[in-house]
């Protein structure tokens, strides 16, 4: 069974620069590099001086990029499937699907033995006949953001598997299975 989790958290020092920039961010994939946490985030507002090389404009006041951080939350973020963070006053929500009760508790606990603060702020059950994975959900979501399925496209595959830091042909593989599944499930809905 799949649970949907909104968490809230202690924010960050990278995140409290965003919000002093008067910007709206979101976090749509957080991977784990060595000691350092890269975060694949998209901006509207406002955008940092000091973020101008690490960010691509994809839309009128929207960018997306990768940013490489010193994250406690982000490391154990990383272990699982985000499907959005984002910052409110003084914390950051997470929103994530997990596989059940027992993988909410490991979560849980990894805050708790790293001795961080989380509030879990909403639990549901996700329909468990789901038309794609979450990871599929969260690539299928992230395209879309981000301009891929725009005419014309505001953002290729490659440099699209590059913020990702997956490869091309998995990018493909993702997105292809997941669209076939969803175009499946749409006709078959319509009878067609």
């Amino acid at each position: 069974m799949l649970l949907h989790v909104q968490l809230q958290t202690p924010i960050e020092e990278w995140a409290r620069n965003l919000v002093y920039c008067k910007s709206s961010f979101s976090v749509l994939d957080i991977k784990l590099d060595n000691e350092e946490v890269k975060l694949f985030i998209e901006l509207k507002g406002t955008f940092p001086q000091e973020f101008q090389n690490l960010f691509t404009k994809v839309d009128k006041d929207v960018y997306l990029g990768t940013l490489r951080v010193k994250s406690e939350i982000g490391k154990i973020l990383s272990k699982y499937t985000i499907i959005q963070g984002y910052g409110i006053h003084d914390s950051l929500v997470w929103v994530l699907v997990l596989e059940g009760y027992q993988e909410l508790r490991k979560l849980l606990r990894e805050f708790i033995d790293s001795r961080i603060d989380v509030k879990v702020l909403k639990v549901v059950k996700a329909k468990s006949k789901s038309v794609i994975t979450a990871r599929q959900e969260q690539i299928v979501r992230i395209a879309l953001e981000a301009g891929y399925y725009d005419y014309p496209r505001k953002v290729t595959l490659k440099k699209l598997a590059e913020k990702l830091n997956v490869s091309l042909s998995t990018l493909d593989e993702i997105l292809r299975r997941a669209e076939k599944n969803i175009i499946e499930t749409y006709l078959r809905e319509k009878g067609l």
